[in-house]
């Protein structure tokens, strides 16, 4: 219970401060179920307007793949990438384009990309991803959730699938390994996100 302390001190803490830093990002709580904190405001249920755009169909370690996303203009975005079996991002994004940044999510620090501002995104801003160098699924895809305004994002927003590239060397995931599939909240990871919620608050003061 003490490992649990420190976040729970800090996300009181920093609450209100979170509350209004979410124009400048989704909150690390995101990382997992990809929900922003709109309070009081519902997703869009109808077919999202979006649509992904990407440089190559099959993925490998070493090789970055382009990702755009393809519609109206946005000003809100969660961007990862996951396979079917676990919501924890894989791979990382590298040189987050103006406008946008990594979300330090405890897990993996590079594996989320979101807004830095409100500013617009367009059809051309461009994502750039490196797939694992290790612990590779047979399948990925891009999985975002997609904000026009406060009271307007959709979920769940998904790409085509990727395939693991024949020519990959970064291993396939054991689909019967239960450890790649349950995710085990350590007390070192609860450290981490309690550090990275400090740093926010200090930001914000």
């Amino acid at each position: 219970m003490a490992g649990h302390f420190p976040v729970a001190a800090f996300i009181a803490l920093c609450l209100p401060q979170l509350s209004a830093a979410l124009p400048n990002g989704a909150p690390v709580s995101a990382c997992e179920d990809m929900e922003p904190v709109h309070t009081g405001v519902e997703p869009q249920t109808g077919p999202a307007p979006y649509t992904f755009t990407l440089s190559s169909s099959s993925f490998r370690n070493g090789q970055a793949i382009s990702v755009q996303i393809m519609g109206p203009d946005y000003r809100g975005l969660l961007l990862q990438a996951r396979t079917f079996a676990s919501p924890t991002p894989l791979g990382s994004w590298i040189n987050p384009p103006n406008n946008t940044k990594n979300l330090l999510c405890p897990l993996n620090v590079r594996g989320a990309i979101t807004h830095a501002n409100t500013n617009v995104k367009t059809n051309s801003t461009t994502y750039t991803w490196l797939p694992p160098d290790s612990n590779c699924p047979n399948v990925i895809m891009f999985k975002a959730t997609i904000a026009q305004a406060r009271a307007i994002y959709w979920l769940n927003v998904q790409s085509a699938v990727l395939w693991k590239d024949a020519t990959a060397t970064c291993r396939s995931v054991n689909s019967g390994s239960s450890g790649l599939q349950t995710i085990t909240w350590t007390s070192s990871v609860l450290l981490l996100l309690a550090a990275h919620l400090l740093l926010l608050c200090k930001g914000l003061h």
